[in-house]
């Protein structure tokens, strides 16, 4: 597996090691289950949500994860300390290597998106390919190398995965939503991985009664979308500027903006409350 681990130490079975001992990710070879979470100021963004999914992953994968939601939280707060890092993403692996069980916790080079892909939009490609097991987050390294070399060679920020008929599910590491005729659409919760920010704008789109609608969106109404956006961990709220060579304003939509400006007060409540929690 690749060594990815950044900043001075990680976690792999409550001990601390030095991230300059890789020798764990050699071992990282069968059935891997991950999930990615936020670091903003010091705490980790959804953290129960995050958690949740990534024991559903286990679950629906035929496994067990022992460790608990308390105690992964407390580690990645202890990380986060040792780190001295407050603003960062964290991934958290369940591993089977050897007949023993690795549970590891470590900080990733994170691809925010830079000011401009907010007020402009980003690039996107329609790329043929889906997850089998879209619900379940396992490492798969080749099919995401296949994606991230089209997308460089497109310059594109993210690929949308289009099936054999024609479908878009979902973003190679995000949620996709469109506008077209005043509601919103997004995939089918069936066909893809249930983001925690994906829920989040879902339940913003019905607090601020915008209509929005979850089924199939083939590549053959991409000319007929108003708008559209990703969702995720690192993400957030982004809208897009083009799909392929479909120019999309999406960045100057009234209602992608509202539903980006309501992700940012949840956020931001969420942060104080953990903060508040944490001092008390």
């Amino acid at each position: 597996m690749k060594r990815e681990a950044v900043s001075d130490f990680l976690i792999v079975n409550h001990k601390i090691h030095s991230t300059e001992n890789t020798d764990i990710f050699d071992r990282i070879k069968g059935l891997s289950i991950y999930e990615v979470l936020r670091i903003t100021d010091g705490v980790p963004l959804f953290a129960e949500e995050h958690i949740k999914r990534m024991k559903r992953s286990a679950g629906l994968a035929g496994v067990h994860i022992r460790k608990t939601e308390m105690e992964i939280i407390e580690e990645i707060s202890i990380l986060v300390k040792k780190n001295q890092c407050k603003d960062i993403n964290v991934k958290l692996i369940w591993t089977l290597s050897e007949e023993k069980e690795f549970f590891l916790i470590y900080f990733i080079r994170p691809e925010y998106p830079n000011q401009d892909a907010y007020t402009r939009g980003i690039h996107t490609i329609l790329f043929q390919g889906e997850r089998k097991k879209p619900h379940i987050k396992i490492v798969c390294g080749s099919f995401r190398e296949k994606i991230t070399k089209a997308r460089k060679k497109a310059g594109a920020y993210e690929a949308l995965l289009v099936d054999e008929r024609g479908y878009i599910t979902e973003g190679s590491r995000s949620n996709i939503f469109f506008l077209k005729k005043g509601k919103i659409h997004t995939p089918p919760s069936g066909t893809v991985l249930l983001g925690v920010t994906r829920e989040h704008v879902v339940g913003i789109c019905n607090t601020l009664k915008m209509e929005i609608s979850e089924a199939p969106f083939h590549i053959d109404e991409i000319s007929e979308i108003e708008g559209a956006f990703i969702t995720g961990t690192t993400v957030d709220v982004l809208p897009i500027g083009s799909v392929d060579n479909k120019k999309i304003p999406s960045a100057s939509h009234s209602a992608v903006q509202k539903i980006a400006e309501h992700y940012d007060k949840e956020v931001k409540a969420y942060v104080a409350r953990r903060k508040k929690r944490n001092s008390a």
